[in-house]
């Protein structure tokens, strides 16, 4: 299908590893801009279920990117004016080849993602390897025409680790927006006597602390409580550890674990029927399952001085201090929030139009800085 095409403005990388964020950006690409300049390429198979943009025409599969199709891949990249790489979760050999190539570098532009931002250094195998391959991915980072950091508070942390001078634009994500956010609002509510429906984490990350936060929810295991851990994806290591300290603090009936990916309105209908989502982490993380709670009301618990902590409390975003989990007595835990509105920063976050002029923004401004 590419070969149809002499020329794209703009050429869109994906690695296929989080397709909520795939298929909302490429609906929002071609229903609010003009498809005929956009080029989007998926290191995956068309046949991924999880996938919902195979009814684009500006979409390709290249599974074999980095392998057997590298070289097609690779022709396909001098097509684009310019070449977003949205994380950049390829293999280091793939940086160099980039990084190497002059002409390649200088249209690239990394939007960067929680992990590809905070966990791209290499921690395993030799020192001299490790140095290696960080100084291989750190390079990359550094000669890229331009960043796009995907929440506010990454901009800081782009230019503490690549360069002051770095060129570092904001535009968000999001896999679901308001307006179909609320036609998935329940419309019963709940029942009398239900448990308290609990979540912890969204994935089997470490950087969730689940132990640490499942001991302080154990407070309230003689409660009328049910725990809820997402574990469709991450470390499968992890995922064990986490299953078996939760099955040890609380009994069987009060554990949930979340195994199967859901589709995506399955899954946000999953988060409506939440009471509190309970986030231990320290960095960007989580963004699309904590917006979510907010813009709901559900009663979210953050580290104070964690990133995201900071943030929601400089806009006005109203959470709760993960320090105070499992100290409070249960009737406070589970009382409402004093909300009925979510704060204008989650309202933002969650805005189709508002994500339309931030990624509009972004697009005239690499243009201009290429020329």
């Amino acid at each position: 299908m590419a070969e149809n095409y002499k020329k794209f403005k703009y050429i869109h990388v994906f690695n296929g590893s989080n397709y909520g964020t795939i298929n909302s950006f490429t609906a929002l690409i071609n229903k609010r801009f003009d498809p005929a300049e956009h080029l989007i390429i998926v290191k995956d198979k068309k046949n991924n279920p999880k996938e919902t943009i195979s009814c684009y025409e500006n979409v390709i599969w290249l599974p074999g990117a980095e392998h057997e199709e590298r070289e097609k891949f690779l022709r396909l990249l001098t097509a684009g004016e310019i070449i977003f790489w949205h994380a950049m979760g390829w293999g280091w050999r793939m940086q160099a080849v980039i990084d190497s190539d002059s002409e390649l570098i200088r249209r690239s532009v990394w939007v960067e993602w929680g992990a590809d931002l905070y966990n791209w250094k290499r921690t395993e195998g030799g020192l001299l390897r490790r140095a290696f391959v960080n100084s291989v991915c750190k390079s990359w980072r550094r000669n890229v025409l331009a960043t796009v950091a995907i929440f506010p508070t990454d901009v800081e942390v782009i230019k503490k680790q690549f360069g002051r001078r770095m060129t570092v634009l904001t535009a968000g994500y999001c896999s679901m927006y308001a307006e179909d956010t609320e036609k998935l609002r329940p419309s019963q509510e709940k029942a009398p006597g239900a448990p308290l429906n609990v979540q912890v984490g969204h994935s089997a990350t470490p950087a969730c602390h689940h132990i640490d936060a499942l001991e302080k929810l154990s407070a309230y295991r003689d409660e009328n409580i049910l725990i809820h851990i997402p574990l469709t994806y991450g470390d499968p290591e992890y995922a064990i550890r986490v299953e078996r300290k939760a099955l040890e603090l609380f009994p069987e009936n009060k554990i949930r674990f979340q195994k199967q990916q859901l589709p995506l309105e399955e899954y946000i209908k999953y988060l409506w029927s939440m009471d509190v989502g309970v986030f231990n982490v320290e960095r960007q993380i989580a963004l699309g399952n904590i917006a979510q709670l907010l813009y709901m009301l559900k009663k979210v618990y953050l580290p104070k001085d964690s990133v995201l902590g900071r943030y929601y409390a400089e806009n006005d975003a109203y959470y709760c201090d993960y320090a105070l989990l499992g100290s409070e007595d249960f009737a406070a835990f589970s009382a409402g929030i004093p909300r009925t509105e979510p704060a204008d920063c989650v309202l933002r976050y969650m805005s189709e139009k508002s994500v339309t002029a931030e990624w509009r923004i972004v697009f005239a401004a690499v243009l201009k800085l290429l020329k």
